[in-house]
């Protein structure tokens, strides 16, 4: 890292509110419902949604949002409508499409077969300008099943920076956060049961050969070369509350979460 880095100082990730859906987890942001099974527990699920600036489902994830709320009836279980239903609906049924549009929800169609529909999504809260309200984009997403649909999901993370430059893009499970750390300098603030508990996180090179060193963690690195076909640093855990990682090339952060009430 450049003199001029370390001077500025590590970027600071407070992940704990988009972990455990605490108060003011909305604040400046978005939430992308993808077509996965929602594993999330319904009080997170509900937090999360509903404190949201911009609400998003995603082709088949319009389906996921309208099976939710015609399986929970009570209106303390109910969630918002969603701000934008995007896709190219070839998973999205008629039956969802309707009930969104009877709700006056803004639908916007995206054929385009070279990108994926969360990319498009993505696109699609720069375009409709949804984000100027948003310094954070939240994508529930479970990371078990297909893998050509896992990488592709953190691919759209690698091409987030350009299409929505003052915002970053987390995948939310429900056993997982994971985002990517950009070069540079970073300070990571890991809730205290997580580091009790001995959770998980890892840091993993996808794409390209990086250099990384850390502080903070049972196994630190110490400018060691990650790169697949060497050393991924998976499994690892926590030894204190801070995480530091520098590193010069873009590497994908992923953290357990073990939410408080599964």
């Amino acid at each position: 890292m450049s003199n001029d880095d370390d001077l500025a100082g590590p970027a600071v990730w407070n992940p704990a509110d988009l972990i455990d859906g605490s108060e003011g987890c909305g604040d400046e942001l978005a939430v992308v419902m993808l077509n996965r099974p929602i594993l999330l527990p319904k009080e997170y699920l509900r937090s999360i949604w509903n404190n949201a600036k911009v609400r998003i489902t995603v082709d088949g994830g319009t389906n996921r949002w309208v099976d939710f709320v015609k399986s929970h009836i009570g209106p303390a279980d109910q969630l918002r409508p969603p701000d934008l239903v995007t896709g190219d609906f070839d998973s999205c049924t008629d039956e969802s499409l309707s009930y969104v549009t009877q709700l006056n929800c803004k639908i916007i169609k995206t054929p385009d077969q070279n990108a994926t529909d969360f990319t498009k999504s993505l696109k699609a809260l720069q375009t409709t300008g949804h984000d100027r309200q948003i310094t954070r984009v939240l994508v529930l997403c479970e990371s078990s099943g297909r893998l050509d649909q896992i990488m592709a999901n953190i691919n759209t993370l690698y091409l987030a920076r350009a299409i929505l430059p003052n915002a970053f893009v987390f995948l939310r499970s429900s056993n997982s956060l994971s985002w990517l750390l950009p070069i540079g300098n970073h300070c990571i603030n890991i809730p205290k049961r997580l580091v009790q508990e001995h959770i998980w996180c890892a840091l993993i090179p996808i794409g390209q050969r990086v250099i990384c060193s850390t502080t903070g963690l049972r196994w630190n690195l110490e400018n060691r070369v990650m790169e697949f076909g060497s050393l991924v640093s998976t499994s690892n855990t926590y030894a204190s509350e801070e995480v530091f990682v520098q590193t010069d090339g873009p590497v994908i952060w992923s953290m357990g979460t073990t939410p408080k009430d599964m």
